[in-house]
């Protein structure tokens, strides 16, 4: 039977609607099953910065640098083995996991820096000259160096709401040179601890950013610069949330630590996450680098931590 030339462009269109909703939905499915973001993380970690490359070199580039050689698997378990093996402590402790318990139980803190960088400033100190080959094999053989090759005293722990954190500006925050949407970096002060577990060691960097600045007005009104803190990494690679709320600035209060003892102003709450109010009265316009401050965790979260006594 003969199909009328109606008909017969009906069911073209038809296939091609079909062919291109298979297609569409094959595409979203990739992009929503390949954790690009996470990718992006481990890149930071790594090199310093997310890479702008198609995501199979970008893969492959990874696995090079922390294996030196490619994974088996489809893209999707080759990205899901970086992620898992870098970030997530769960049934082995991750490899951030482990060179953050190598560097603090060598220094006492967090040193700063990617982990090609920091892996190799702890070989110049414990083996006296940078090492070769994958990132993964180079952490191992420190890690039995450096720790016996002892399994890692690690366990879960809870770290509380409202959890307060001592904090250190690294930079100078000012309502007439700070820049809206600039990130202002600090660190933590003091060891973060939950049951003799370390979750946040000291030296661990944060950053902050200006969401809003309002210069001193002539009719005596004060300058005004609103900041939102960006979440802290774990010893375990997790994300925290933190913000400056009101156990926070009680304490800052309480120690006279108003967002630094040189600024006399004071700090009025808002939308939770960000300062809402932080003043500057009179010429007193700075707040300068080292200046020290309580903030607080904004969430209940089960982290690893390191057994440290």
């Amino acid at each position: 039977m003969k199909l009328n030339k109606s008909v017969r462009i009906s069911v073209v269109l038809l296939i091609i609607v079909s062919l291109v909703s298979i297609n569409s939905f094959q595409l979203v499915g990739a992009a929503g099953i390949i954790p690009m973001a996470r990718i992006g993380e481990v890149e930071k970690l790594v090199m310093g910065a997310a890479q702008d490359k198609p995501i199979m070199q970008r893969i492959s580039n990874l696995e090079e640098l922390i294996y030196n050689e490619e994974l088996k698997g489809s893209i999707v378990e080759r990205a899901n083995k970086i992620i898992n093996d870098l970030l997530i402590t769960k049934d082995k402790p991750s490899l951030l996991f482990v060179l953050n318990s190598i560097d603090w139980s060598l220094t006492g803190t967090i040193s700063q820096g990617t982990m090609v960088n920091r892996l190799d400033e702890l070989e110049l100190s414990i083996i006296g000259k940078k090492q070769t080959g994958a990132l993964y094999s180079r952490i191992k053989k420190l890690y039995q160096m450096s720790l016996s090759g002892e399994d890692l005293p690690a366990e879960t722990v809870t770290i509380k709401d409202d959890t307060l954190i001592r904090i250190r500006l690294k930079e100078e925050i000012s309502s007439d040179h700070s820049r809206l949407g600039e990130l202002i970096d600090y660190e933590i002060v003091n060891d973060l601890t939950i049951n003799s577990h370390l979750v946040l060691p000291a030296g661990t960097e944060g950053k902050m950013r200006i969401s809003k600045i309002q210069e001193a007005g002539k009719m005596g009104e004060d300058a005004q610069v609103e900041l939102k803190f960006l979440p802290l990494m774990t010893i375990d690679g997790s994300e925290l949330k933190v913000e400056l709320n009101e156990e926070a600035q009680e304490e800052n209060l309480s120690k006279k630590l108003a967002i630094g003892a040189s600024l006399l102003g004071t700090v009025v709450l808002g939308i939770p996450g960000i300062v809402a109010g932080y003043f500057v009265e009179g010429k007193e316009k700075e707040t300068p680098a080292g200046s020290e401050l309580y903030i607080q965790t904004a969430e209940e979260k089960q982290v690893v931590g390191l057994q440290i006594n």
